[in-house]
């Protein structure tokens, strides 16, 4: 009974998250709150504008929580500057100084504990129990490539623990040498890391927050990083790594390649991919945003177009090595992620891939389920399956999508009739029910525009 009332607890919570949408206000966090993992997110709901973290979706994962009045008061602030010495910081050097100790041993005294997320020698180590996590006899391809035997994280809310599949990194490597791009700035991509490592054409940084990865890497190859606030945990040293892999890429190209968590906010992610172009921008010439490619699900297409215009989605589906539905064969139309990219879709060669077909009309490679429309002028596939069009709504929809005459629109075939999904809040206004491509703030400025001209 007992469990039956905590589970109905639950879902009550979740219904009531699901009825007061929460959104993300991307602005400069400097002057932030903090929090255990950097700065915080400032955020907008009903109940009004407060500081949270930025990294996890839970209460119990990080409990600060400041409304944005109360950020004004002095003795709030005195309180969050705690924070500034609890954050911790990573011993890089000792690390690496140990990884290659360790190196220089046979296979068989090499040892990773999971429990304690420490690399060492069998025979100078005897505190761990039988109850730890140990992987024994390292090769030094497991050296080189942790990630294909590293213990997934639990939370993948908040850590990317789904690592891409061989072909999907050599996809990318691809796409990056078809572009004439050989510094990667691997923002939450591991495997993308340590396949340029292994590359004599690439050089890479890997900006991650599992720190694991940092008893595995040179101090100037791996940064403790937060992806959601575009946030280095070790200051000042990491900041003069970073910039001086930007100066390393301005005669060779660089390009972010980051795969967030699935759950992560649109907002946020694109604030960073801005923040770190700007930063880029200081130390080298440039304008506008970096190269990016960008796994996500494709649903999140219109969030991402919203907030970046010029970050488009590609028909590409990104398998993954370590995850089940999101591998060929996992699910009957394919995985649902694809790559977000402002590179040329030109450039993205899959011709020597079966699942993959040129449409002459688009000029680029489309899953061989697309069909390209007369109508629409393009392959509109988004999901995998082959789209139809639609007359009266003037566009293409899912297969299984009728055109309902009581809701003027095209509906899934056992759709309630009159039920509408409120759309997320305008990134322009705030208000809901429309997106900014269409707020009527802009549809006013536009008017004001044109009175001014014919004045």
């Amino acid at each position: 009974m007992a469990r039956k009332r905590k589970l109905d607890s639950q879902v009550k919570d979740f219904k009531q998250q699901k009825s007061t949408p929460v959104e993300v206000i991307a602005e400069d966090v400097t002057n932030h709150p903090l929090c255990l993992h950097g700065p915080t997110l400032l955020f907008s709901s009903e109940k009004g504008r407060f500081f949270s973290c930025s990294l996890c979706r839970k209460k119990q994962d990080c409990t600060v929580h400041i409304d944005e009045d109360d950020w004004k008061k002095e003795n709030v602030r005195k309180l969050n500057e705690k924070y500034y010495n609890l954050i911790p910081k990573l011993d890089k050097a000792t690390a690496w100084k140990n990884f290659n100790e360790i190196k220089l041993k046979h296979a068989t005294s090499r040892a990773y504990c999971d429990t304690c997320k420490e690399l060492y020698i069998v025979a100078q180590s005897k505190k761990h129990l039988k109850d730890h996590k140990v992987i024994m006899s390292l090769t030094d391809e497991q050296l080189a490539n942790p990630t294909i035997w590293l213990p997934p994280l639990e939370n993948d809310q908040r850590e990317a623990q789904y690592l891409f599949s061989k072909k999907a990194v050599s996809t990318v490597l691809g796409i990056l040498k078809n572009n004439n791009i050989r510094n990667i700035l691997c923002v939450g991509t591991p495997s993308i890391h340590e396949a340029a490592k292994a590359h004599p054409d690439f050089d890479s940084l890997l900006l991650d927050y599992d720190t694991r990865h940092h008893l595995f890497n040179p101090p100037n190859k791996f940064l403790w990083y937060n992806m959601f606030n575009d946030y280095l945990f070790n200051g000042n040293e990491d900041e003069k790594i970073l910039k001086k892999f930007f100066k390393s890429s301005k005669d060779k190209g660089l390009c972010i390649v980051i795969d967030p968590p699935f759950g992560g906010r649109v907002e946020p992610l694109v604030q960073t991919i801005k923040d770190l172009s700007a930063s880029y921008r200081k130390v080298c010439e440039g304008e506008g945003l970096l190269p990016v490619i960008w796994a996500f699900p494709y649903f999140s297409e219109s969030y991402i177009r919203n907030i970046a215009p010029e970050i488009k989605m590609h028909d590409y589906q990104v398998e993954y090595q370590n995850h089940k539905k999101f591998q060929k064969g996992g699910r009957k139309v394919g995985s649902p992620v694809r790559f977000f990219t402002n590179l040329p879709f030109i450039t993205i060669d899959l011709s020597n891939d079966s699942n993959y077909k040129h449409c002459d009309k688009c000029k680029y490679w489309v899953s061989v389920t697309n069909a390209h429309c007369n109508k629409c002028k393009e392959c509109t596939s988004k999901d995998g399956t082959t789209y139809k069009h639609c007359n009266i709504c003037r566009r293409c929809v899912k297969p299984t999508y009728e055109h309902c005459k009581t809701c003027g629109r095209c509906c899934h075939v056992k759709h309630e009739c009159g039920t509408v999904v409120e759309s997320q809040s305008c990134y322009k206004c705030n208000e809901k029910g429309h997106k900014q491509s269409q707020c009527p703030q802009a549809e006013d400025k536009v008017e004001k525009k044109k009175k001014r001209k014919n004045a």
